[in-house]
């Protein structure tokens, strides 16, 4: 079987949905991206059109956003359609009004064809930036994470009639009661009954039957089975242009360019851990609550920062990152890739064994552990105490700051406006406490 063919009726992976991704935004065809996954056309079709996520434009205060859906739109020059006022013309031009699609004569409607054409998404849509309608974006963490959910709620409950449970459960029951086990059950009415013998088990555990596990002499224990989440491989060509090296060349060119460190901190071992962002500026602070060391939640902090700031502040605010060589940060284009598919940071690795290159971030992090000691557990914590912990941090005072605080310094950079969607605010310095008792 050649490394790329797959298996008949084969799910995709999380890696098969980063490659469409990765094939969208580089306006690769359906048939382009199916050679590169190993599977048909039509199967990257519908995984698009069954996994894509509709964003609403939504109105933001003072600006209109409704688009105009006249076919002449692009061409018109009509003006005062509506006539507003008797002796004043109407100062919009009609192309920039939507009222003039009920009024005007002309009006010939024509909605963008996105969602019933290929490529049915709008990743990287030249006129995206510009466009007023309604989106379609593929985004793969979103639509592996709706894959999993349709394949957990599809395996929900049983695959029996209520009539064959309940024949089930009058075969089953009386014998049982009598002390016989399901191994001497089975062999004797193997024909009768519609499922394993393990699978027998399940339900009476569950309750599914009259029959409970206290009426059997012993009910077979099966150990729960490991799940263990592959880490996808990134080659060290991948990495190339994003070392140490190109990041110290970057900064020589560009100077003046803001740095955001970012790291991981640990709790109890295989337990949750908090992903952990520093301007070294300012030394403000940021701190999301993630499940695991997987490269998936990593990347979805950065999406969800993106959503809540908006995709031109992000770029203001993250227009570097310097992180280490975790396996939780192993792809830089999954980093540097925004849900849109345009290129919205970049990310540079330290040396290996040189956590010094961020030392700022790391010296922060005890400021962490005065609140959450080495060896606690984070399972318990919610992202809310979590962003009580880093208000409390970034208000207070700091030699290296000559007294002042890092939410002060932020707000005179980043704005009042950033610094509110990022969830952070004042805490008046005697009601600061870094404590476990803060969080209790």
């Amino acid at each position: 079987m050649p490394e790329n063919e797959r298996r008949k009726g084969q799910h995709l992976t999380w890696e098969d949905r980063h490659e469409i991704q990765k094939g969208l935004r580089e306006h690769r065809s359906f048939k382009e991206i199916s050679d590169i996954i190993g599977c048909s056309p039509d199967t990257i079709s519908k995984e698009i059109r069954n996994h894509r996520y509709h964003k609403i434009r939504e109105n933001r205060k003072g600006v209109y956003l409704k688009p105009n859906r006249c076919k002449h739109r692009d061409t018109c020059r009509r003006r005062d359609v509506c006539n507003k006022k008797k002796g004043h013309k109407c100062k919009i031009p009609c192309r920039e009004c939507i009222k003039c699609n009920e009024l005007c004569p002309d009006f010939v409607d024509a909605p963008c064809t996105i969602e019933k054409k290929a490529p049915y998404v709008c990743n990287n849509c030249p006129k995206s930036q510009r466009c007023l309608f309604d989106k379609y974006l593929y985004n793969a963490d979103y639509a592996h994470k709706e894959y999993l959910q349709k394949l957990h709620d599809s395996r929900k409950g049983i695959d029996l009639t209520r009539d064959e449970l309940v024949a089930l459960d009058e075969l089953v029951t009386p014998l049982i009661k009598k002390g016989q086990p399901l191994v001497h059950i089975m062999q004797e009415h193997g024909d009768e009954i519609p499922c394993s013998t393990r699978t027998l088990y399940h339900y009476i555990d569950a309750g599914y039957l009259t029959v409970r596990n206290i009426d059997m002499k012993r009910t077979v224990r099966y150990r729960k089975r490991r799940h263990y989440t592959k880490q996808p491989k990134v080659s060290y060509k991948q990495k190339e242009g994003h070392l140490y090296s190109d990041y110290l060349e970057y900064i020589r060119e560009n100077p003046k360019t803001r740095i955001v460190q970012m790291d991981t901190v640990e709790g109890e071992k295989g337990g949750k851990l908090l992903q952990t962002f520093l301007w070294p500026e300012n030394n403000l602070m940021l701190a999301y609550l993630i499940d695991s060391k997987e490269m998936k939640n990593t990347v979805e902090v950065l999406d969800k920062l993106e959503e809540a700031l908006g995709t031109d502040t992000f770029k203001e605010l993250f227009p570097v990152i310097l992180t280490d060589n975790g396996c939780e940060f192993a792809d830089p284009e999954l980093f540097e890739t925004g849900q849109n598919g345009e290129k919205r940071t970049k990310l540079y690795y330290c040396e290996a064994r040189h956590s010094e290159q961020k030392g700022e971030l790391e010296k922060n992090h005890e400021y962490i552990r005065y609140v959450l000691p080495k060896k606690t557990t984070f399972d318990d914590l919610t992202q809310e105490k979590v962003i009580l912990m880093i208000n409390h941090i970034n208000n207070t005072t700091r030699p290296k700051l000559h007294g002042s605080t890092p939410m002060k310094k932020a707000l005179q950079s980043f704005g009042k406006n950033a610094m509110e969607r990022l969830g952070l605010e004042l805490i008046l310095p005697d009601e600061i406490c870094l404590k476990p008792e803060l969080l209790k």
